[in-house]
C-alpha cells in the first residue's frame, strides 16, 4: 500500500469516528455554535410575535364571557321589573344583587372573568349582596333628583341615604338603546353608579377592563343597555358626546355633569 493510499484511509477513519461521536449518521459537518444561536434567535422572535396574539385571543374569550354575564343580569333585572310594577330594584337594602337573585341564581355571573374581585367585607361571600362582583348598576340619580327634589321634605335625602323604597320605572327610559343599565366597576365596593358621588370622575366605573395590550392601554369595558343589548365601548365613549348613564336631557347632553 503506497503512502498516499494509507493517508487517505486514515483520514476517512478519523472522519467516520467523528461523525459517530456526534451522532450525526453520515453527515460529516454539524451545526456550528453561531448557526445554533441564529436558530434560537429566530425561535425567540417567532414566539414573541405569537404570544401577544394568543393572549389577545384569550382576552377576547373572557370579554365575550363578560358580555354573557351582563346579558343574563340585564334579563334578571327585567324579570324583576315585570314582577314589581315595572320598577328596577330600589337603591336601598337589600340591594339589587339580592333582590334579583331568584332570576339569575348563579353568583359567578356577578364577576367578570378578566377581573378578580374580592368579596365585600360587610358580609358572608356566599350571599349575593357580598359576593365577589365586577358590575355596577345605574343609580338613576338624575331622574330621582328631577322627581324627588321638587317634592321637598326628606325624599331626596332618603334617596341619597339608601332609604327610598321605590325603584326606577323602566318606562322613564326614553332612549333605551343608548342608556346604560349595568357597567363594570373597579375594586371598590360601590353598588350603584351615582352622579352625586362623582363616580365617573373618581374612577369607580371601570372603563378600560378589556384590552389585548394590558389594562388601560387602548382598552374599553362592557355595558348592558335599556333595550336589553350588551356592547363593548372604548374609554370615554359612554360619556362623550352623550352621557349614556343619564336619562334627563340636562345630564345627557353635558360633557361634564352639572353639580347636584
Amino acid at each position: 500500500m503506497n503512502t498516499h493510499c494509507a493517508t487517505g484511509i486514515a483520514r476517512t477513519d478519523r472522519s467516520l469516528r467523528r461523525t459517530r461521536r456526534l451522532g450525526l449518521g453520515f453527515v460529516q459537518d454539524g451545526f456550528t455554535l453561531i448557526e445554533l444561536l441564529v436558530v434560537i434567535a429566530i425561535i425567540a422572535i417567532l414566539a414573541g410575535m405569537l404570544l401577544p396574539a394568543v393572549g389577545g385571543a384569550k382576552e377576547m374569550g373572557r370579554r365575550l364571557a363578560c358580555l354573557n354575564n351582563l346579558k343574563q343580569l340585564r334579563t334578571a333585572i327585567t324579570m324583576y321589573a315585570d314582577d314589581n310594577d315595572g320598577q328596577f330594584p330600589p337603591r336601598s337594602k337589600p340591594f339589587w344583587m339580592a333582590r334579583t337573585w331568584q332570576y339569575y341564581e348563579t353568583l359567578s355571573l356577578l364577576a367578570c372573568p378578566t377581573d378578580r374581585p374580592p368579596p365585600s367585607p360587610a358580609g358572608p361571600p356566599d350571599q349575593p349582596d357580598f359576593a365577589p362582583r365586577s358590575y355596577i348598576l345605574n343609580g338613576w340619580n338624575d331622574y330621582f333628583e328631577a322627581t324627588l327634589k321638587p317634592l321637598g321634605g326628606k325624599a331626596w335625602s332618603d334617596f341619597t341615604q339608601h332609604k327610598w323604597p321605590f325603584g326606577f320605572p323602566e318606562s322613564a327610559m326614553r332612549e333605551p338603546t343608548e342608556t346604560i343599565v349595568f357597567g363594570e366597576k373597579n375594586a371598590e365596593f360601590h353598588i350603584h353608579m351615582d352622579f352625586f358621588q362623582n363616580n365617573d370622575i373618581n374612577g369607580v366605573v371601570e372603563q378600560t377592563r378589556h384590552s389585548s395590550q394590558g389594562k388601560g392601554r387602548g382598552g374599553g369595558s362592557n355595558y348592558a343597555f335599556g333595550d336589553g343589548s350588551v356592547r363593548f365601548y372604548r374609554f370615554g365613549q359612554t360619556l362623550i358626546p352623550v352621557n349614556m348613564w343619564a336619562v334627563t336631557d340636562l345630564w345627557r347632553t353635558n360633557a361634564a355633569p352639572p353639580a347636584m
